[in-house]
């Protein structure tokens, strides 16, 4: 008898379970010593970028499923998942995840294992386990991460903006969308004559400060004060610039201003945090604890933001948070993930006492109209709306919650060329 007939025979003979005392205790361990049988990945485009999916299949019948961060097509994240990653699972427990994860970090160490695609292809693959541990169990996944929940829902911020902060009529258009659908909190770009991924130079000129002073404070009278606003740079400027980009903008109060300093970390951080009359946020770009080490414990950055599909999935997203909270500082997500990482992101999210917000994106025509966020909610298959009122909705249902629409996927959301994983 195999481990999936014994656990569906187990289910028929539970009334018989006054008759063994240990019966339940003999089924629970059994079911935790569930084996991995196979790992798929295909790549998808759910959101607004490619984004491979993760299969992992048991012999007890229960399946994960998990959501790499994109690369520029996805047959990075897929090549380490499939040559690397599933002839290390093949066999294993799932409940050895941390295990596991090291394994995996350790194998592809030699081409970026703790950064980049590698990383991405390994976080895929622990939200899958994590969906496992959780269905195996029997508990949501923020109820059994790190200590529980600490909310039933995960306050969100939209990365929009209007189409014209400097025009205050496209300000009020912009409150008026925001404030109707219920959102609480937007992150805005700023002005520039220079695109953030085409830099030239990392100087801003005075004629740009006096354009986002001018357009933030637009924002901030359209918006009114309750709604928060987060000045969103890009890892563009030098310490001089982003000090005067900070000044410009403090009387709006922002929530935060992030990034405004290339992405590593230097002793420049601390002199920001120092000097700037608004807080300092960081943390999209790095990956494990030892990138948010030195801005955590140097004081470099008022507030932290972690990308868990890039920083190394759910577990070494709240080892960092439980760092950064030793240092009272608070933790928001950034997130251009699609639906299914965007799940399993909010699961840390409430696991995350001092949790500030949750970045979600409604650049799709499907979340424009008021359905879900970072691209087709209906591929979940969850069981409540994603986002009600600005605050993302965590399902009670065990693993994530996500009973993969895997129809949809395959008819409308595969790439190209890419073959059905069966």
């Amino acid at each position: 008898m195999d481990r999936r007939d014994f656990i569906r025979n187990m289910a028929f003979a539970l009334p018989v379970a006054s008759c063994f005392p240990y019966f339940e205790a003999l089924a629970a361990s059994e079911m935790a010593r569930v084996k991995i049988t196979d790992v798929k990945c295909i790549r998808t485009k759910i959101g607004f970028r490619v984004s491979p999916l993760v299969k992992i299949e048991t012999d007890a019948g229960i399946v994960g499923i998990g959501e790499c961060h994109h690369d520029e097509n996805g047959f990075g994240a897929k090549d380490v998942v499939l040559n690397v990653c599933k002839p290390i699972l093949l066999g294993q427990d799932p409940f050895d995840l941390e295990r596991l994860i090291f394994k995996m970090g350790t194998r592809t160490s030699y081409y970026g294992g703790n950064h980049g695609v590698a990383m991405h292809a390994i976080t895929g693959v622990e939200f899958a386990l994590w969906d496992i541990i959780g269905k195996i169990t029997g508990q949501p996944v923020h109820k059994i991460l790190g200590g529980g929940s600490h909310v039933s829902e995960v306050r969100a911020y939209v990365s929009s903006g209007p189409k014209d902060m400097l025009d205050m009529d496209s300000c009020k258009e912009f409150a008026g969308r925001m404030h109707g659908s219920g959102w609480t909190a937007a992150k805005v770009n700023i002005l520039r004559d220079q695109r953030w991924n085409e830099l030239d130079n990392r100087r801003i000129s005075n004629v740009e400060v006096d354009r986002n002073a001018r357009g933030y404070a637009n924002l901030r009278e359209a918006m009114g004060w309750e709604f928060d606003i987060a000045v969103h740079c890009h890892w563009e400027f030098d310490f001089d610039s982003a000090l005067r980009l900070a000044q410009a903008v403090a009387p709006i109060r922002p929530w935060w201003m992030e990034d405004p300093l290339p992405i590593a970390y230097n002793e420049q951080w601390v002199k920001l945090i120092e000097k700037s009359p608004v807080p300092i946020l960081c943390g999209e770009n790095l990956y494990g604890r030892d990138d948010f080490r030195p801005f955590i414990v140097n004081q470099g950055v008022n507030m932290i933001e972690i990308d868990v599909s890039m920083a190394g999935g759910l577990l070494e997203a709240k080892k960092i948070a439980d760092l950064a909270e030793i240092y009272f500082i608070p933790v928001a997500t950034h997130n251009v993930a699609g639906p299914i990482a965007t799940v399993a992101s909010a699961n840390l999210a409430a696991s995350v006492r001092e949790f500030l917000g949750h970045e979600a994106f409604i650049s799709n025509p499907i979340n424009q109209a008021g359905n879900g966020i970072n691209g087709d909610p209906d591929v979940l298959g969850y069981d409540k709306p994603l986002v009600k009122d600005g605050y993302i909705q965590l399902s009670d249902r065990p693993g994530f919650g996500i009973e993969l629409n895997e129809a949809l996927i395959k008819n409308k959301y595969l790439c190209e060329d890419e073959e059905w994983w069966g």
